[in-house]
C-alpha cells in the first residue's frame, strides 16, 4: 500500500512525508486489526519525538509528549487526519521539530528509491489496480473497484461535506446583522434578586427552613431581532458544475439567512427556498458589478457572496463607497479567488470533495 500511495501521489520523498504516510498507514491498521497487528509499531518505535506519531499508544507509553502532540497523536489512531492533512501540518510545525529527532527514527521497511526488476514491477502494479489509497489520502486516485473501498470513499465524502458545513457557518455568523422585522431570539438572564421565586427551589426551603427572605435566581427572558446575513449567490453558466451542491449547502443554514436570497448572473434577482428547492431566474452571463451596486442601494451592511470568482475584471472603483471588512467571500471548490486576494476582499475556499 506504502509504494501504491508514493507512486500514484508523489514525485518526491522526504523524511516528514515518510512519516506522515507511515503514521496513516500504521493506524489504519491499527483500526482495522488491533494490537495483534499494531503491536509490532509499538514495540519497534520508541514513544519519543517523533516516532510516537508510528504507533498506537499502549499502557506502558508513559506521559513524555506534551498535550499539542497527544492530541495530534489521536486524531490520527481516531482516523481524523487522511496523509496529505498530516504533512501539511508536519511542515507547518517543523520549526518545533529537531533533525536529531527525525535522524534517530529508523523507518520499517525501504523508503529509497531503487530500481525495481520487471518482474516485481508487474506485481506491484497488480496490486495497485485493487488499491486507490482510500483512508490514506484525503482524494482517492481512480484505481480499486472494492465495495469496501466504496464504503471508505463515501465516508471521506460525508467527511468533506462537513467540512464545508464548518467553512460556510463561520463564514455566515460573521455576515449576521440584526433584522429588525424579525424578532424572535430569546435569551434568559439569571438575576440573583431579594424575593422569592418558584424557579429557585433552594431559595424557597432556606425562606422555609428559617424564615427570612432570601436571594433567589429570577430567570427573566428577553426577545431580540434575529440576526441574518445577507446572500449574493452566482447562478452564471461557470457555476453549474458546483450549483447544486452549493444550494443544498445554503439551504442546511437557511435559518441565518435574510430571506429573499439575492442571485446574480448580470444581474440581482431575489430567490426563495419551496420545498428545498431554489427557485430563481437566471439572465445569463456573469457580472459581480451589479452586486456592488445593490449593496450601495440597499446599504447591506454585511454581506456574503457565493462565487466561483470567475467573473469581469474587477477594481477598487466598483468597492467605492462599502466597507470591504463587511464583505466576505465564499470561493466554489473549482473557483478561482485571486481577484478577491488582489483587492483586499475576505475570502475563504471550500475544498474540492470530487
Amino acid at each position: 500500500m506504502y509504494l501504491c500511495c508514493i507512486r500514484e501521489k508523489c514525485k518526491i520523498s522526504n523524511p516528514l512525508l515518510n512519516i506522515a504516510l507511515d503514521a496513516i498507514i500504521n493506524a489504519v491498521i491499527y483500526r482495522y486489526k488491533g494490537m495483534e497487528y499494531a503491536g509490532f509499531f509499538a514495540r519497534y518505535y520508541k514513544w519519543e519525538y517523533l516516532s510516537f506519531l508510528l504507533r498506537p499508544k499502549t499502557d506502558d507509553a508513559g506521559d513524555v509528549i506534551n498535550k499539542s502532540w497527544m492530541e495530534i497523536h489521536e486524531k490520527i489512531y481516531a482516523g481524523k487526519y487522511c496523509a496529505d492533512d498530516l504533512y501539511e501540518l508536519l511542515v507547518y510545525l517543523q520549526n518545533k521539530v529537531r533533525i536529531k529527532d527525525l535522524q534517530n527514527i529508523k523507518l520499517i521497511g525501504n523508503h529509497t528509491k531503487e530500481n525495481i526488476s520487471d518482474e516485481n514491477k508487474t506485481l506491484i502494479e497488480g496490486i495497485m489496480n485493487k488499491m486507490d489509497g482510500t483512508m490514506i489520502w484525503n482524494k482517492s486516485q481512480k484505481r480499486g473497484s472494492d465495495d469496501f473501498l466504496c464504503k471508505e470513499e463515501n465516508e471521506i465524502i460525508k467527511y468533506k461535506n462537513y467540512k464545508w458545513e464548518c467553512t460556510t457557518l463561520a463564514l455566515l455568523k460573521e455576515c449576521l446583522v440584526p433584522d429588525d422585522c424579525k424578532k424572535n431570539e430569546s435569551s434568559v438572564d439569571e438575576l440573583i434578586l431579594p424575593v422569592l421565586s418558584s424557579s429557585d427551589r433552594r431559595a424557597i426551603v432556606r425562606f422555609q427552613f428559617n424564615g427570612l427572605l432570601p436571594f433567589s435566581k429570577v430567570e427573566m427572558t428577553k426577545y431580540t431581532a434575529s440576526r441574518l446575513a445577507t446572500i449574493y449567490l452566482d447562478v452564471s453558466g461557470s457555476m453549474n458544475q458546483e450549483i447544486d451542491r452549493l444550494i443544498s449547502l445554503l439551504h442546511l443554514f437557511r435559518s441565518y439567512i435574510k430571506m429573499p436570497l439575492h442571485v446574480f448572473s448580470n444581474q440581482v434577482e431575489d430567490a426563495s427556498f419551496v420545498k428545498g428547492k431554489m427557485v430563481y431566474n437566471s439572465t445569463h452571463g456573469t457580472s459581480i458589478g451589479p452586486v456592488f451596486d445593490h449593496m450601495r442601494k440597499h446599504r447591506i451592511r454585511k454581506s456574503l457572496i457565493v462565487t466561483d470568482g470567475y467573473v469581469e475584471k474587477m477594481d477598487e472603483k466598483m468597492l467605492r463607497g462599502l466597507q470591504k471588512n463587511k464583505i466576505k467571500v465564499l470561493v466554489s471548490a473549482t473557483g478561482n479567488p485571486e481577484q478577491f486576494s488582489r483587492l483586499g476582499l475576505s475570502y475563504c475556499q471550500l475544498k474540492d470533495i470530487n
